[in-house]
């Protein structure tokens, strides 16, 4: 009967589900009108929420790209679906509820834009798993939450419902909350800022998903989450880079970068830093994720500090320097690292500049200031080589309008792609400019990553070459020793680009000893060719200073083409074939982190040959040519290296890669059971059995047997965990013929953080007694007034205290009111309210009942 009904179910959400369109999501170039009604008309219709396991979310990753191919997004109106927030996120007039496969998202959007929010969101879900190194248990039932809203006001009224007492912090695009493990976000004006403020909220969402993660520095939350959403997004292809080392607009890294090279801090002095700095939280990230051995130690870190529930600075690096098997060396790779990071372009962290793909473009803007040019730290005469972490995204695709474009040879050729709005087509001036020289006040103001403000890069020594009002081809070398031609363009390629539904333009710039060359093309038109006559000094100017791209009074885009060296890459990725997401697609990632996790547990008494199957590996993670066939090679050995580890149980059980957990699943707040998982990630089967006790009661399941790669739940006895407040499981298994054995305590009862989980009210000798049950937060200070207030007729008596709650303490606050029997007869009721400051989040707790007299009760 179950399985009809789930078939049916599944029928009947597959109908429901939008598809994924492909459609634009930024001002530049917007979906069709008949696609944007299609999908308003698809999203109208409020339905069920859909369990998760029955939605898709298909998404192609490929090292640190994503693409999509297709997800489900259901519109649920007002129905709160069943989340990871406890039931901490309310309804709030305007907002509707929408969902994909793993988020549930509130917002007051129209249903494009919530789409294209959970669209982003499931493109980003690979990475939250990747860098975490694990996934919240109950993911196939449970969503995570994340409330996006058009503006900072709407946003606070949403605040306020859940219980909070502000709105986000004033300098702030976004904040997730500890007391509901909801990100809440609204967009500033930057498209490239509202993508990166969601990716960056739901990363906290989603690390406070995995369970009562505890305190932890700013490096590692902020910095996981600014380095992930410092990232690119190609709308026209759906496709996602995160961890972006070079990213031209809004760019971590480079604020990382200013900042290290004027302290030169070491990794302690980063961990230790009570001073929040973005950047240097990412640059520290950055160094941690782009090194396969150093990425496993911040995973083990990561899982570490949720077990250990950290709550100081201390505890926290001393657990990270319990991981790092020789920290000095960490400290001499990190300074040689963060040394020699050369960037391939001046960020654009303030002003206009976005980026679309490979596409750039000026946003309308209230801002009068910022670099008028983005810069590009190349120069033609360049040789063009590849490294992984130069310009570190797909690149785009070949243009049929350029001729071949190539640096590093005598008479290099670069160009650009311009993509007009067609509705303001002859509007703007946009281009490139060569041979550039920066002012006095502009290398003062380049040498701040924030302090753009003076900045007038106008002023600076270039030669601008730019196409004006989709008519006019002018060549501006009046900052360059020379004088502006203004050429117009032939009347076919003009009534062309006024044909096309987006009118493209190609402009290829031939640098040639005594003349530029510029030859211009559309499509169905012959190039249309300009020589500009240069001098030698000049020529030596243009092939070995800096280019960069401008533009003026318009939106339209511009997509440099400049022989970067993407496409020297050795290993070509093919974006369309999935790999494993860390930075190098290697798929033996899952079995590096186990040696990892065994070489730790083992400390000073590792095998050589267990530290030399990890370094293999991370060599292999390097190098594609033999990853697969080292790992092969080490999988093989797999039986011999474990037992090359006698007396190192549990190093043998992390080896193993033999996962035990204890969590809670279910379908909804009303099924959830606390239950075993249990998760082969190895490729041989295992035999055992596992034992629960509760105070010294026990119930144990036999013959259990679970095959490579499969998971196994077993669900823990209600009345054995009825026995008391902790239960252990205990795993005793075979793998590759070598006993092993993992435990694991639990509290019996899930644990929701600062909550009032529950009230009572009794009446005796002429006094009702209300009780009200307070629970601590998952971390952090708490404190504040309670009240309690009884109502009944016309009157109302109130009792207040003041209250103090250490994280998972559960506190029994009551109060007496002194009243006759007679009062409490008919309409009574109760309530109790708090207000605190629960680990820095100032939050309202409010629930009432009704008093029944015991004989009223039936």
């Amino acid at each position: 009967m179950k399985k009809r009904l789930y078939k049916n179910l599944t029928l009947l959400f597959a109908a429901l589900f939008v598809a994924s369109c492909a459609q634009e999501h930024n001002p530049d170039i917007q979906g069709s009108t008949h696609e944007t009604q299609q999908l308003s008309q698809s999203l109208s219709v409020v339905q069920a929420v859909p369990q998760p396991f029955n939605m898709v979310a298909n998404v192609i990753t490929n090292a640190r790209v994503s693409t999509l191919k297709h997800i489900d997004v259901a519109y649920v109106g007002k129905q709160i679906p069943f989340t990871f927030s406890h039931g901490k996120v309310k309804n709030t007039i305007g907002f509707e509820w929408y969902v994909s496969k793993h988020f549930a998202l509130k917002t007051d959007y129209p249903a494009e834009k919530a789409k294209f929010f959970l669209e982003l969101l499931e493109l980003s879900y690979p990475y939250y798993v990747e860098f975490f190194g694990m996934e919240p248990a109950n993911i196939d039932h449970q969503r995570i939450a994340s409330t996006y809203a058009t503006s900072n006001d709407t946003l606070t009224n949403a605040m306020f419902d859940d219980g909070f007492n502000r709105g986000i912090h004033h300098t702030a695009g976004g904040e997730a909350m500890y007391y509901n493990w909801v990100g809440y976000s609204f967009p500033t004006e930057r498209p490239q800022h509202q993508r990166y403020i969601a990716i960056h909220e739901t990363m906290h969402s989603y690390q406070m998903a995995l369970g009562n993660y505890p305190w932890t520095p700013s490096w590692h939350g902020e910095g996981l989450g600014d380095a992930t959403a410092n990232h690119i997004f190609d709308s026209h292809k759906k496709q996602l880079t995160v961890f972006g080392h070079d990213v031209p607009i809004f760019d971590m890294v480079s604020w990382g970068l200013d900042t290290y090279q004027k302290e030169k801090p070491s990794i302690i002095d980063i961990h230790n830093r009570a001073q929040f700095d973005r950047g240097l939280n990412v640059l520290f990230v950055q160094f941690m994720f782009n090194n396969p051995e150093y990425s496993q130690y911040l995973k083990i870190y990561h899982q570490e500090v949720m077990r250990k529930q950290t709550d100081s600075r201390k505890s926290s690096l001393s657990i990270l320097q319990s991981i790092v098997p020789d920290w000095q060396q960490l400290e001499t790779d990190f300074a040689t690292w963060a040394s020699n990071i050369n960037q391939s372009h001046d960020v654009a962290s303030r002003g206009q500049w976005e980026i679309n793909g490979n596409m750039f473009y000026k946003r309308k803007s209230h801002y009068d200031y910022a670099p008028q040019r983005l810069g590009f730290n190349i120069t033609p005469a360049e040789k063009p080589e590849f490294k992984s972490f130069k310009i570190d995204f797909p690149s785009p695709k070949p243009s049929q309008l350029l001729l071949d474009i190539k640096r590093g040879i005598e008479e290099p050729t670069l160009g650009y792609e311009i993509e007009y709005q067609s509705e303001s087509l002859q509007q703007g001036t946009i281009g490139m400019a060569f041979g550039t020289k920066s002012t006095e006040d502009n290398l003062i103001a380049k040498k701040h990553y924030r302090s753009w403000k003076g900045g007038n890069t106008d002023l600076d020594e270039q030669l601008r070459i730019e196409v004006k009002e989709a008519k006019t081809l002018m060549i501006d070398g009046r900052q360059f020793g020379s004088d502006l031609k203004q050429i117009p363009l032939p009347l076919n390629i003009i009534n062309k680009l006024q044909q096309q539904v987006q009118p493209k333009l190609g402009v290829s710039i031939h640098i040639r000893k005594d003349a530029l060359i510029v030859t211009i093309k559309t499509k169905e038109t012959n190039a249309f060719e300009v020589k500009y006559t240069i001098t030698s000094n000049q020529h030596n100017n243009l092939i070995n200073r800096f280019f960069g791209l401008v533009s003026s009074d318009n939106q339209h885009g511009i997509t440099p083409y400049i022989d970067d060296g993407r496409d020297l890459n050795p290993n070509m990725p093919d974006y369309m074939q999935t790999t494993a997401a860390n930075a190098w697609g290697f798929k033996g990632d899952k079995l590096a982190h186990r040696f990892a996790r065994a070489n730790w547990k083992a400390g000073d008494k590792t095998p050589l040959s267990w530290k030399n199957a990890f370094n293999r590996l991370n060599q292999a993670a390097l190098n594609k040519s033999v990853a697969n066939s080292e790992i092969e090679s080490i999988e093989a050995k797999l039986p011999h290296l474990i037992s090359q580890g006698k007396g190192l149980s549990q190093a043998q059980v992390e080896l193993s890669g033999i996962q035990l957990q204890v969590d809670w699943l279910g379908g909804n707040k009303n099924t959830l059971k606390e239950h075993a998982i249990i998760t082969n990630n190895s490729k041989s089967p295992i035999t055992g059995k596992i034992r629960f006790t509760v105070n010294g009661v026990t119930k144990q399941f036999d013959e259990l047997v679970i095959s490579g790669g499969d998971k196994r739940t077993i669900q823990i006895p209600e009345d054995l965990l009825n026995q008391g407040d902790y239960v252990e499981a205990k795993l005793e298994y075979i793998w590759q013929n070598t006993r092993l054995t993992q435990k694991i305590t639990q509290k019996t009862k899930q644990y929701k953080g600062f909550e009032l989980p529950k009230l009572s009210a009794e009446f005796h000798d002429g006094k009702l007694n209300i009780a009200a049950n307070l629970n601590g937060p998952f971390a952090g200070k708490t404190q504040g007034i309670i009240t309690f207030d009884l109502y009944y007729g016309s009157t109302k008596q109130t009792q207040e205290q003041d209250i103090k709650i250490a994280p998972y303490e559960e506190q029994q606050l009551v109060q007496s009111f002194k009243i006759d029997e007679e009062s409490l007869d008919h309409d009574a009721w109760f309530e109790v309210t708090v207000i605190a400051d629960s680990d820095g989040e100032p939050i309202t707790l409010r629930k009432r009942l009704p008093y029944v007299p015991k004989r009223f009760k039936r």
